[in-house]
């Protein structure tokens, strides 16, 4: 049977499979992210600090208090993760949650001194590694990568993803 008589579904289904996994962007950026956070791991070892708070430090130090539904936002995790990252976190005494005044059932979480001050020794260590990470590319490569990521992820935004 040729090529040009198969149905237009086998066709599809041959070009996925004869596609190099390494040519998906999103295969790429999920290889990045998982890397990137195995490393950052390991850099944030010595300070005791999983990448997972480190997200929501950085998250809540720079955009201030933030509701649940804007930190998961952020963050990009899940309500139910974020609630057992921040429960670890609250015990360790680096946020704390409250209830805002306007209603109780919301919760406004923010950083404290104790939380910034372990911020402020972990960041160093990300930036090292982003910056050896990334010393492979110009600063125009690196601005471009960033143009065209917000645009993919606007456009996810946009489709409710």
């Amino acid at each position: 049977m040729s090529k040009s008589s198969r149905k237009p579904a086998d066709r599809a289904m041959e070009e996925i499979l004869s596609m190099e996994l390494e040519d998906n962007v999103f295969f790429l950026c999920t290889q990045v992210v998982h890397r990137r956070n195995r490393a950052i791991q390991s850099a944030l070892r010595p300070v005791g600090l999983m990448p997972t708070e480190f997200r929501v430090l950085s998250a809540v130090l720079r955009k201030g208090p933030l509701s649940m539904l804007e930190l998961a936002s952020w963050t990009s995790y899940e309500r139910t993760r974020l609630t057992h990252i921040l429960h670890g976190m609250e015990d360790n005494g680096w946020v704390k949650r409250e209830s805002t005044e306007s209603d109780r059932r919301s919760v406004l979480v923010s950083i404290t001194p104790a939380g910034a001050a372990l911020f402020r020794k972990a960041k160093p260590l990300v930036d090292m590694l982003t910056n050896v990470v990334t010393s492979g590319n110009s600063q125009d490569e690196i601005d471009q990568l960033r143009r065209t990521l917000t645009i993919m992820r606007n456009k996810l935004l946009e489709m409710g993803a």
